[in-house]
């Protein structure tokens, strides 16, 4: 910027002698601007990419169960999915491959040839509401040959028009502000002064070669020298005011952040996700809820639709995500969720330790479900109500009026002493007894 300064000085030979103002940035506009515009496209394309490769990254830790007749089995499309989908890829390349191809067209075909599953990096389609027709397929720089319908080809889309209309106008807009902040510090970074000429000067005889030899030798190598003075003359008085402005590099740095957080929330990423820096739970919980999940349920109502149909579905036989390993947690942290997912029989012991990723054990009892007494069914627990109150024991209420209560009530301890009138009731009994008998 010193040059630049310089070369406006020096089409200002000649002229009436001034304060030398005005914006010296006019010389070297097309050259900054192309650079810094350089420079904001790269920042977008940073943030951009930064934010697809974190969802796609996600959605390749999804594993895919498959079901057949209502049981989850190991077997058909379930290799496929998890494991291999074609001969070059893995299941985190693939799904990394599809999301990005996703994101970058708005739209993403994936189709099967040779036994294997790829993701078309081109195509054209023929729209028709009888079912589209895909033609010129190719996949990582190979053409796959034919003509597919649309049952043969699983397509998906995302409301790339809005998406990509809020990216271009963060990116448009950033890109203004960066260039204007970005030249405000570099030229405030560069040397810069005030020269004054007086009129003692101009009446020297030798005014132009002393003025030029100042302003084009003198004044360079004192602007571009770590170390230098400049000599003043009379008639001259020079004031540097370089480093006099609180312009900073951390304001680019604080517009990059928000080009990377704007662009972030326009593909549904929090800020925090998409740099790394202070993911919280409600961060992530928010991110799966948003972005991830209804990613993961466009790809699988494409898969059951064309893969499975409309018969084997309500049968039963289909394809869910599963989530459970999308995001790392110790084993200590889980411990109790553990016990309470084991012990009230969501789960058997072995299908806890295949979520974990851990190996099975081949024993019956690790595939029993188990249940603590603490959980019953609803009616044993009504079993004791009598009109919404528990019924009362007949054993331990003070308050049972029962026939046994009365019987209890009215026994009583003998005396030890004989009742004379008693004795004497008893014997008359017993002679009226003796008499009959004789009779």
């Amino acid at each position: 910027m010193a040059f630049n300064l310089l070369k406006w000085i020096l089409r200002k030979t000649g002229s009436d002698s001034e304060t030398a103002t005005g914006d010296f940035l006019e010389a070297s506009t097309d050259y900054d601007a192309d650079a810094l515009a350089g420079l904001a496209s790269y920042l977008q394309n940073m943030a951009f990419w930064s934010c697809v490769r974190r969802i796609g990254s996600t959605v390749s830790l999804v594993e895919w169960d498959t079901y057949r007749r209502g049981r989850r089995v190991q077997a058909g499309e379930a290799w496929a999915w998890n494991y291999a989908p074609n001969p070059n890829e893995t299941r985190a390349e693939f799904f990394r491959h599809l999301v990005s191809q996703l994101y970058l067209a708005q739209e993403a075909i994936v189709v099967e040839y040779a036994g294997g599953r790829y993701v078309a990096d081109g195509f054209t389609v023929e729209r028709r509401l009888t079912g589209n027709i895909y033609r010129d397929i190719t996949s990582d720089g190979q053409s796959i040959p034919g003509v597919f319908g649309a049952s043969a080809v699983l397509h998906f889309t995302i409301e790339g028009s809005s998406i990509q209309t809020s990216v271009n106008a963060i990116a448009a807009t950033e890109g203004d502000l960066l260039k204007a902040t970005t030249k405000k510090i570099v030229r405030d970074a560069g040397g810069h002064g005030v020269l004054r000429v007086h009129e003692i000067a101009e009446q020297d005889p030798d005014f132009e070669s002393t003025y030029t030899d100042l302003v084009t030798d003198k004044m360079k190598k004192y602007f571009t020298s770590d170390n230098a003075v400049l000599p003043v003359f009379d008639g001259y008085e020079f004031q540097d005011t370089s480093g006099t402005s609180a312009g900073s590099t951390r304001d680019v740095r604080a517009m990059m952040d928000d080009i990377m957080e704007l662009t972030a929330e326009a593909l549904g990423v929090p800020p925090s996700i998409a740099t790394g820096k202070g993911v919280t739970d409600q961060d992530f919980t928010h991110f799966m809820n948003t972005t991830i999940k209804p990613l993961a349920g466009m790809i699988v109502q494409e898969l059951n639709r064309k893969l499975y149909g409309q018969s084997r579905v309500f049968a039963g036989s289909y394809i869910v995500p599963n989530y459970s390993n999308v995001r790392y947690r110790d084993l200590f942290d889980i411990a109790d969720p553990i016990d309470k997912l084991i012990g009230s029989g969501t789960f058997c012991i072995n299908e806890i330790r295949a979520r974990l990723g851990e190996a099975v054990i081949d024993e019956s009892w690790a595939w029993q479900h188990w249940m603590t007494k603490n959980y019953a069914p609803a009616a044993d627990q009504l079993d004791g109500v009598v009109d919404g109150q528990p019924r009362a024991d007949p054993m331990t209420d003070p308050t049972r009026t029962g026939p046994d209560q009365d019987t209890q009530d009215t026994e009583q301890e003998p005396d030890d002493e004989p009742d004379p009138e008693q004795e004497e009731v008893n014997n008359n009994v017993n002679e009226q007894q003796d008499t009959g008998d004789d009779q």
